[in-house]
């Protein structure tokens, strides 16, 4: 074979290898039979007679999310009240923030001379923070002081709520 058909020759046959190796290896295996239903009844399953819909695929239940699993649901008073313990909280750390974060940024670049943050923050049952995020609003944001608050360390601790509860709190600096 000449040497310039066989990088094209060299490339197709890579190809067809490939392709195969696709092919056999995602093909999915027959499904698994189909077990007995829990829903049978005490008379049947006596008899060992099975429900005319032990065959059909059983129906998907819903499946509850992890923070939702053992605890009680947040009530609208509950949110309330967190909210403004950790509205507090973060009031409370103003002059940090400033200091910390919003003066090396104004150093850095006067304009824009105020700028708006939204803190989203989760709280476990205990009351201690255990996730922020920390968005920006657009038109008055900095990214280098959202940063600087982003990397500060999750300190912030309200009233135990008795369950994992999250807020969104917004705030302007300075």
């Amino acid at each position: 074979m000449q040497k310039e058909l066989m990088t094209p020759a060299a490339i197709l046959l890579g190809s067809l290898f490939i392709a195969a190796g696709l092919y056999l290896g995602l093909q999915r295996p027959p499904p698994p039979p189909a077990l007995p239903s829990a829903s049978v009844e005490p008379s049947t399953a006596r008899a060992g007679a099975l429900p005319a819909t032990a065959g059909a695929p059983a129906p998907s239940l819903p499946v509850p999310h992890p923070a939702s699993v053992g605890a009680s649901p947040v009530t609208s008073e509950l949110y309330k009240r967190v909210e403004g313990d950790a509205a507090k909280g973060l009031e409370g750390r103003r002059s940090l923030f400033v200091k910390q974060c919003w003066e090396p940024s104004l150093r850095k670049n006067p304009a824009p001379a105020r700028a708006r943050y939204i803190f989203n923050m989760t709280f476990d049952a205990s009351g201690n923070e255990i996730a922020r995020g920390i968005s920006e609003v657009r038109g008055m944001d900095r990214p280098d002081a959202a940063q600087c608050l982003r990397m500060m360390p999750l300190e912030l601790v309200v009233p135990p709520p008795g369950t994992r509860v999250s807020v969104e709190i917004e705030m302007t600096l300075p």
